[in-house]
Formats: C-alpha cells, sequence, structure tokens
C-alpha cells in the first residue's frame, strides 16, 4: 500500500503541470491558445486519482487489514439507510419529505424559501431513486418506479425552485431512468418521458432577457411573478440535467440554453476572475460583490469540471482553471476558503459554510490531493468542535452564529468520499467516516428517522430529514467505508466512468454527440442564437 504522502505526491505533481498560472488563462480570444490534444491531456489529474484508486483498492481487497473494520462500518450504514428510508415510507409517504420528530409527511408549505421544492410530488422517493440501487433494495427500486410512473405529474400550479427541482427531481428520473434501462425487466422509458416534460417545463425559466432563468417558475402557468435575482449556483448548476437530459433524447436545446446562461454571468467576471453572488436575470448584472465557495456559488465550480469530463466540452475546461486558479489566489487560507469582493479579493467576513466544503472535492478532481486532504482535515476538525457542522461558524469567535442547525448536509462526507479514491485504505480518511458515521447514527437517530440538529451546542432536534440525507450523505459514507467487492456489486458503472451530480445522482460517461448536434456556443452568448 503506497503511503498518503507518495499518493497524494504523485496526483499533485500530475495537476501541478496543469493548473492555472502554467499557461495564461485569458478571455476568448487570447493569445497562448492550447490545441484540443493538448487540452484532452488536462483529464490526467482526474485518471491519476481514479487509477490509484482502481490500483490500491484492487489489492488484496479481502486481505487488507482494514477489511473486517470495513464490513462492520458498511453493515452499519445499510441499517441507518433502512431506517431513514422505511421510516419515510411508513410515516411520510406519498408526502415530499418526512418530519421525523412529528412523524408524519410535510404537506403545508409553512417555512418560506426551504418549502420552494415542494410540490406534491413524492419528492424524497424520486431523489432516492440512485440509493435504493446502490443498497441493493431492488424492490424497492421497483416499487418507487411504477408508483411515479402512475401517480406522479408536473403540471401543479406552484411556484417552486427551478434549481432545487432540477438537481433533486430532474436528476433523479434521469439517472432512475438509466438504471431503470438496465436492471427492470419490461421498462420503457417511462422516466425519461417524465424527465423530458419536467425539462421542457424547466425551459420556461429561461425566457428572459439575458437567458438567465428565474430562481422561481410556476410548473403548470409558466407566470413570471418571481423576482429577477438569480444566484451563480441557481443560473449555472442546470449544465449536467440538462445536458445528460439532451444526449438521451437527441434535443441538445436543453444543454445550449443551460450552458448559455453560464457564459452570460462568467462573461460579467471581475479582472481578478472572481465572480458575485447574485444576478439580475433582467440585466444580467451582477447585484452583489461577494465571490464565494460556499451558498450561491459552490455547485457552479463543481459543474464547470464534471460537465468536460460529461460532454467533452474543452470550453468548460477552461474555464474552470481560470476560475479554480482565481479561488485558490484569492479565497484560501490555509484549509478553508472564505468569502472574499469579486474585485478587490480582501476577506468579507470570518464566516464559513458547509457548503464550501465542497472545494476539497474539485481539489481532488482537479489532481491536488495534498491539497484536499488539507482542506478536509481543517473542516473535520471545526466539525468536531460540536459533532456536525453549523451553518454558519465564524472563525474569529471561533463559535457558531445565531444559524447553529446542521442541516444532515452531505458536504463533508462527500468530500471524504473523494479523498478515499486518491487515498483508498488510508487509516485517517477511514476513521473520519467511521467518527462522522458514529455521530449521525448516536445524535441524529430518533424513533420515526433521521432529524436535522436545530442547535449543534444544545443538540435540539429539528423536525426535518431532506431528501438529501438518503441521495447523498448517507450513499457517500457507504461508499467511503464499503469494501472493494460490495462496491463492484452495488455501483452499476465503474467509479472512474462515472460522475455525482450535486445532488448525489449518477451520470455515467456516454458517448457525446458531435459539435453540431450539441451546437456551438461561444464566449459571447449575446451573438450565440440559442434554439
Amino acid at each position: 500500500m503506497a503511503p498518503v504522502a507518495e499518493v497524494a505526491a504523485s496526483c499533485r505533481c500530475a495537476g501541478e503541470a496543469l493548473r492555472p498560472g502554467r499557461r495564461a488563462h485569458g478571455r476568448s480570444g487570447a493569445s497562448g491558445g492550447v490545441s484540443g490534444r493538448q487540452w484532452r491531456q488536462w483529464w490526467l489529474p482526474v485518471a491519476c486519482v481514479v487509477a490509484n484508486a482502481a490500483a490500491l483498492a484492487a489489492a488484496s481487497p479481502q486481505t487488507s487489514p482494514d477489511h473486517e473494520e470495513r464490513l462492520v462500518l458498511s453493515r452499519r450504514v445499510k441499517e441507518m439507510y433502512d431506517h431513514a428510508f422505511g421510516s419515510y415510507m411508513k410515516y411520510a409517504f406519498p408526502a415530499d419529505e418526512l418530519r421525523p420528530l412529528s412523524c408524519d409527511g410535510r404537506r403545508v408549505r409553512e417555512r418560506g424559501d426551504l418549502d420552494a421544492i415542494l410540490g406534491n410530488y413524492s419528492l424524497t422517493l424520486i431523489d432516492a431513486l440512485d440509493s435504493l440501487v446502490i443498497f441493493g433494495r431492488y424492490d424497492d427500486f421497483r416499487m418507487a418506479v411504477e408508483y411515479i410512473l402512475e401517480h406522479v405529474s408536473f403540471d401543479v400550479d406552484l411556484e417552486v425552485s427551478t434549481f432545487e427541482v432540477n438537481i433533486r427531481i430532474l436528476g433523479g428520473l434521469l439517472s432512475g431512468h438509466m438504471h431503470a434501462s438496465g436492471i427492470l425487466n419490461g421498462y420503457e422509458g417511462g422516466l425519461l418521458a417524465m424527465a423530458m416534460d419536467l425539462g421542457q417545463r424547466l425551459l420556461w425559466a429561461f425566457e428572459t432577457p439575458t437567458g438567465l432563468p428565474r430562481s422561481r417558475i410556476n410548473l403548470h402557468a409558466k407566470q413570471e411573478k418571481a423576482s429577477p435575482a438569480v444566484t451563480v449556483a441557481e443560473a449555472g448548476s442546470f449544465l449536467l440535467e440538462f445536458g445528460v437530459l439532451s444526449q438521451l433524447t437527441g434535443d441538445w436545446q436543453f444543454y445550449r440554453v443551460a450552458r448559455r446562461a453560464m457564459l452570460v454571468f462568467w462573461n460579467k467576471r471581475s479582472a481578478l476572475g472572481l465572480l458575485g453572488t447574485t444576478l439580475n436575470v433582467e440585466s444580467g448584472d451582477f447585484m452583489d460583490t461577494q465571490s464565494t465557495t460556499g451558498p450561491g456559488q459552490d455547485s457552479f465550480y463543481e459543474y464547470l469540471l464534471k460537465g468536460y469530463i460529461l460532454f467533452d466540452d474543452i470550453e468548460l475546461l477552461d474555464i474552470f482553471w481560470e476560475a479554480f486558479g482565481a479561488v485558490e489566489r484569492t479565497h484560501t487560507f490555509e484549509g478553508f476558503t472564505y468569502t472574499v469582493d469579486m474585485f478587490r479579493g480582501t476577506m468579507v467576513n470570518p464566516h464559513l459554510s458547509p457548503l464550501s466544503c465542497v472545494w476539497a472535492s474539485i481539489q481532488v478532481l482537479a489532481g491536488d490531493v495534498a491539497g484536499a486532504l488539507r482542506s478536509v482535515l481543517y473542516w473535520y476538525g471545526l466539525w468536531s468542535k460540536h459533532g456536525a457542522l453549523p451553518e454558519v461558524f465564524d472563525t474569529r469567535t471561533e463559535a457558531p452564529t445565531t444559524a447553529r442547525d446542521s442541516p444532515l448536509r452531505p458536504e463533508l462526507a462527500e468530500a471524504v468520499y473523494y479523498l478515499s479514491l486518491a487515498l483508498p485504505h488510508d487509516p485517517t480518511i477511514l476513521g473520519i467516516a467511521s467518527n462522522l458515521i458514529a455521530a449521525l447514527d448516536t445524535h441524529s437517530r430518533v424513533k420515526c428517522g433521521f432529524a436535522s440538529t436545530a442547535d449543534v451546542v444544545t443538540k435540539r432536534h429539528d423536525d426535518r430529514m431532506d431528501s438529501f440525507f438518503l441521495s447523498e450523505t448517507l450513499v457517500y459514507m457507504y461508499l467511503i467505508v464499503a469494501p472493494h467487492e460490495e462496491l463492484q456489486r452495488s455501483v452499476r458503472w465503474p467509479l472512474g466512468s462515472m460522475v455525482f451530480t450535486t445532488e448525489g445522482h449518477i451520470f455515467p460517461l456516454r458517448r457525446v454527440g458531435s459539435a453540431s448536434d450539441r451546437g456551438s456556443v461561444g464566449m459571447d452568448p449575446v451573438a450565440d442564437e440559442v434554439a
């Protein structure tokens, strides 16, 4: 088994030669371009991570020193999933979400923006389709598919969050369709038809003067009463779901509108290569100057790199490296990334959000395993203060702010998962995962599922179990600890030939449509016509 330092150094070396700063990253038309062949060599950092994972994990998997510990941990996570999903089905189904303290389903919108995802379409069931397959619950998967096809409709007269509906529901339908196509006899593609229907409804959100999507849309009436404000994460996180919908249907208008929306705000970046957080969909201008890797921007960075991986879209990779380099230069201090001003690059406040943990995952995929290890250790140190990550932590006072809740988020587990790919069988990584699992099972388990933490200091529970707890949090924990032979049975595609969306849905790499099929959308979104 290669030591941590050796594996980290090998991937660091692969990524370092390709990091921003090794070439000029100008705007479109700038000198110092790279040929298509050279561009494709930029896959090396990710390939390095996958190669290390495959080589080290496959080496005598049943005789590895941590094999018995992994068996115990994987059984524990499976039982946690049984309790969580079983509680949803027993107490909440067919409602969108489970209320684990009330032992019923959430059927009334009463929490403002938190409830903008609710639409009476069995959200948790759709979001959990991937996880049912990963945990080997094929009978439940068949039941879920049959129920969704027979009972779920998106012709609902409600204003919903376009971003959340896209990542949770559209993503769930698409990945569910690809699973069902391979494991359900008699399946005729019904989930893809539903995804197409939902995708066409979401397209209404992009009917704005700039092509930026509205943050809210009525799935029935196409109303335009919503605020003109949309965040970078909301506007920039349609690439994967819309792109895969285009791949599966051959209708590339979805990918083109998602890509164009991203280019609208990317072309508004500062000279430092940074973005603000909130945009006006009418003018395309930023409404603030706060640049972050956390709330409002997190999944944008993730989707640039994963979009390149899925669709071989070279321009996305170019944008990713410029954005990655800008964050590393201006946001990073020790193991955290802080919010900075997009024009000055100076820190705005000393606050941290657990959503920023995604940066460690991105560092692994970019080949910076050493940087990712540092980030994970810092975040784990912060987690260790309370056995959970508060929604906002003030590093100046070294305490949570008034936002003390911790809603079973997956970001730290996700970062540890990606790190485990680069550093298989490393005892530090496995120890972190073991502690995360134990804390969840000890502090969040209740009679009717798993309850979020309302206050990390007092450990008071909150009456919510978001759908991402099933689709992401428990999945990543299982993938970290499961023995090699279990993973081969649980995951239908090799880990190196698929990507996870920001909601934990699996999209396998497929044959990419030709450039003429996809339609070229260049760096000037105004000049490009989008079908």
